[in-house]
């Protein structure tokens, strides 16, 4: 990895914490929040949609603008705007206006992800393990923001981690100014990696096969890991731990996501090596296995079951955006992004509500067996992908 590549990927790993931080600070707050504001569960619920759909929608636009103005931009864009915006929170005084930051925080973080992929995959020849390690760098952030804004929100108040997150954001996007302007690989090199020119005939069955496949995924992430604490909490019973149902949660739900990091590790340098859509394939399948073992287990193999679950479904980020890089030309990666990120953030944002309905009427458990279901069906498109792949190499 060249001195180039690795300010880039340092930015956007950097940045693609922060994403996760910002998107994660607001539910370890929810007991502050209820005296702050004087509210209920549904208000702050819908404060979390509000940012949520912003995510998820300003995810097409920014694909479309990634391709047009320039990924390195919107990537600075996110990044000052997010943490400029995070510092304003000190400012709140009701919950009205708490909402609409919240929302617009949301709308800049929507930049990143569409942006910050187009970069990798237009400026690395090893995408894989480029993708692995910004992945992993989104998956610390993840797995960290529940601690964190909990412990700086009791000691320094639940503003504390938006204005401490807000400073680190304008931080990176100030050192995001020095990366290149020019960062896609030459022509050349990218004829050789496609096997034809750049401007190639694109696959469009492959391609909606794919985007279900991801939003079936979204799906299953979305509604697995909104209940997944509470689910650890309530049939995971170890005793000599000496912690409620809560903190147990919490601490395994953690665990589980720390492993995911290592997943897209793995998968990210196995599809530098490897036939992806076979890699897809086979995370997915796997994956489905111990989102059912989920549904029948408690304790430790429970434990057991979320930590592989989370492996697995961590581990097809980077071989998912491999395959945009790989289904599109790089002039039209951004937009392919976009709709990525679209499906699995927006679209996939509507299983909390929907587990939430199927939790209250037949229990926490069918919310596992639901998400199953939908993980079998992403492995279901992966094999037609790897058929059509197959007959396409083999000249059937």
């Amino acid at each position: 990895m060249n001195q180039k590549e690795k300010k880039i990927l340092g930015v956007t790993a950097a940045s693609h914490s922060l994403v996760h931080l910002y998107e994660g600070i607001l539910p370890p707050l929810i007991p502050l929040l209820l005296i702050e504001f004087s509210t209920d569960y549904f208000h702050l619920g819908v404060v979390v949609s509000v940012f949520s759909y912003a995510f998820g929608l300003g995810a097409l636009p920014a694909g479309y603008l990634s391709d047009k103005a320039g990924a390195n931009r919107l990537v600075a864009i996110f990044l000052f705007g997010a943490g400029i915006l995070s510092v304003f929170i000190w400012s709140v005084d009701s919950l009205v206006a708490y909402g609409v930051l919240m929302g617009l925080i949301g709308l800049f973080c929507s930049l990143y992800h569409p942006a910050a992929n187009t970069l990798i995959s237009n400026a690395f020849q090893q995408k894989g393990s480029a993708f692995a390690i910004n992945g992993i760098a989104g998956s610390l952030g993840i797995a960290l923001v529940p601690l964190v804004s909990a412990w700086m929100g009791a000691l320094m108040g639940w503003k504390s981690p938006y204005i401490v997150f807000g400073i680190c954001g304008v931080a990176v996007g100030w050192f995001s100014l020095t990366l290149p302007k020019q960062t896609m690989l030459p022509i050349k090199k990218t004829r050789l990696e496609n096997g034809k020119d750049p401007k190639k005939r694109v696959s469009y069955f492959n391609l909606i096969v794919y985007y279900f496949s991801v939003c079936s995924l979204g799906i299953t992430y979305r509604g697995t890991m909104t209940f997944l604490p509470a689910y650890l909490g309530q049939n995971v019973h170890m005793e000599f731990l000496n912690l409620g149902s809560v903190a147990i949660g919490g601490t395994f739900a953690t665990v589980a996501l720390v492993f995911g990091g290592i997943g897209q590790l793995m998968a990210g340098h196995l599809v530098d090596r490897y036939k992806p859509e076979k890699i897809y394939f086979t995370t997915t399948i796997i994956g489905t296995t111990w989102v059912f073992l989920m549904a029948v287990t408690t304790n430790l193999l429970l434990v057991v079951s979320a930590i592989f679950f989370a492996f697995f479904y961590f581990a097809t980020q980077p071989v998912q955006n491999y395959l945009v890089s790989r289904y599109l030309p790089a002039h039209r990666r951004g937009l392919g992004f976009g709709i990525q990120f679209f499906l699995a953030f927006a679209v996939g944002s509507t299983a909390a509500a929907a587990s939430g309905y199927i939790a209250d009427r037949f229990g926490l458990v069918s919310i596992f067996h639901a998400m199953a279901a939908c993980f079998l069906f992403s492995s279901l498109l992966a094999t037609v992908l790897l058929a059509r792949t197959h007959r396409k190499f083999s000249g059937r």
